[in-house]
């Protein structure tokens, strides 16, 4: 009979890993960022005069803390969209009135040197912070200027008075960030927009607003004293813009205050005469132009309504006599708009 044994020997095998040193296996640094400390990017009060030119410049600010306990490079990207609600193709970008969204304000957001503020998915580009070099445990914060503009175009002026307002909520913003143990690039290309958000508001109130952008005189030439009952008129007088849909009564006062439009034109000094004259809101001697117009009652005044545009108004003239000693004679006439 035989014996069979079997004998073994424990075998250790060593051998070296390489552990890959990739991102992946860092802690994602703790990032935030806030659009103007609050959030809100308000241009405030809008009429016609700044419709097309209003703008404020606010700082986007962010903060990433490493997560690691060694030191890493750490980079920061800030993107948006549209808005809500979207605007399909941008710039520009709109603001809709909050009682009428077919109303809007048309605006553009951008970085530093005017470049468009964007997204990797639509026009513009995000903000990059670069690479910083964070301690273990460390932290950084920036900041980046935003200028908030509004477009010149006319459809700005046609802009009713409301509250208008776009809302970079949801999935209108896009906080990426880029990690790496050794500073290879400057940007967020290595990784993949990501989908932390920071929401925030821009808005703006529309309020009813007149202005008297420009005026002319009307000149009453020259006449032989025997004249009687001569007139002028000068049809861009007065050039008023309003906002639309603001409702406006436009009054006249000579400087005699006088509120019925009767006024005296003084000669030049050391003449003591004075030479009456009316103003009229249409031709002929009918509708006599003064200052008892208000904002609810055109009196004899002019009314109007505001489009968004300049609207020009006719003043007319009548002179009864010209038998005065002969001079130059004017006289100096105040506009007041009711809205």
């Amino acid at each position: 009979m035989k014996l069979l044994r079997w004998y073994y020997s424990p075998i250790l095998m060593l051998g070296a890993f390489w552990l890959p040193l990739s991102n992946t296996q860092a802690a994602e640094p703790n990032c935030t960022a806030i659009v103007n400390a609050n959030g809100i990017v308000n241009l405030d009060i809008i009429t016609p005069a700044n419709a097309k030119t209003a703008s404020i410049t606010v700082p986007l600010n962010y903060t990433c803390t490493n997560r690691e306990i060694t030191t890493r490079y750490i980079s920061v990207c800030l993107a948006v969209n549209s808005g809500d609600p979207t605007t399909p193709n941008f710039p520009p970008r709109y603001m809709k009135n909050t009682s009428d969204t077919t109303e809007k304000l048309a605006f553009t957001m951008t970085l530093p040197g005017n470049e468009l503020w964007g997204s990797r998915n639509t026009d513009g580009s995000e903000f990059n912070s670069g690479h910083r070099q964070t301690s273990g445990r460390g932290t950084f914060s920036g900041s980046v200027p935003i200028t908030v503009k509004l477009q010149s175009v006319n459809e700005n002026l046609f802009a009713t008075p409301g509250e208008y307002s776009l809302n970079f909520n949801g999935a209108h913003t896009f906080l990426t960030t880029e990690d790496r143990l050794f500073q290879v690039s400057s940007d967020c290309s290595g990784v993949d927009q990501q989908n932390q958000r920071f929401p925030f508001m821009v808005k703006a109130t529309v309020i009813p607003s007149c202005s008297v952008t420009s005026t002319s005189d009307v000149n009453l030439g020259s006449h032989s004293a025997n004249e009687k009952n001569f007139t002028a008129q000068n049809s861009s007088a007065i050039n008023v813009t309003c906002t639309k849909g603001t409702p406006y009564t436009i009054g006249l006062t000579p400087s005699n205050g006088n509120q019925t439009g009767l006024g005296e034109m003084t000669g030049t000094s050391g003449n003591t005469d004075k030479i009456n004259y009316q103003l009229y809101s249409t031709p002929g001697i009918e509708n006599k132009w003064g200052n008892t117009a208000t904002s609810n009652n055109v009196g004899n005044g002019v009314v109007g309504t505001g489009d968004g545009n300049s609207q020009l108004k006719t003043v007319y003239v009548t002179v009864p006599s010209a038998d005065f000693k002969p001079d130059d004679y004017s006289d100096i006439v105040s506009i007041q708009v009711n809205y």
